[in-house]
């Protein structure tokens, strides 16, 4: 017998999904306790409601970090991006292409090393910064609508501080993510 099971929050404790009856093991995943999958679940509709939102500007909810890094810092290189923007260099190449197609970004060699390419915006996506980033702010302030103030600091804080460990918590962490 396996040393854990998995269920759903409203399943009955001590039935796993597995089988119909009791299980004897002493540890329990429950699914929607686990914060993975709660930070993904919220990260996933806070983004399908910002795509809603931002698609009339012909913007793509993947086009969206790489403009709001570039809207704080125009320039940086592709590299640069993929690394503040966490995804992998070749989809931020993709993102790239069909970012320069839209007439969003330009793409211009580093003066200093030519090997190096640097994203600009455009003119056009300079002026959807007033248009786009209020839409951004609306959608959290309507998730954290049902918290208050404290409650809402406290949240950004906590998970500033678990993002500031990023990747660096030692590998015998508990297994309750």
């Amino acid at each position: 017998m396996s040393a854990w099971s998995v269920r759903l929050a409203g399943a009955a404790k001590g039935e796993d999904g597995e089988h119909s009856g009791p299980v004897s093991e002493s540890r329990t995943f429950v699914i929607e306790d686990s914060l993975g999958y709660l930070v993904n679940r919220m990260a996933r509709l806070m983004a399908h409601e910002l795509a809603e939102r931002i698609r009339p500007a012909g913007v793509a909810i993947g086009q969206w970090s790489v403009l709001l890094f570039l809207w704080a810092r125009d320039g940086m290189t592709q590299a640069e991006l993929s690394r503040v923007v966490a995804i992998e260099p070749p989809t931020v190449v993709r993102t790239i292409d069909r970012m320069v197609r839209d007439g969003l970004v330009t793409r211009a060699p580093d003066p200093d090393d030519g090997r190096l390419s640097r994203i600009y915006l455009t003119e056009r996506a300079r002026s959807l910064r007033d248009e786009l980033v209020p839409l951004a702010a609306a959608v959290n302030g309507e998730i954290l609508s049902g918290l208050t103030a404290n409650e809402a600091q406290t949240l950004r804080r906590l998970l500033a501080k678990l993002a500031s460990n990023g990747g660096s918590a030692p590998s015998n962490v508990s297994a309750r993510s």
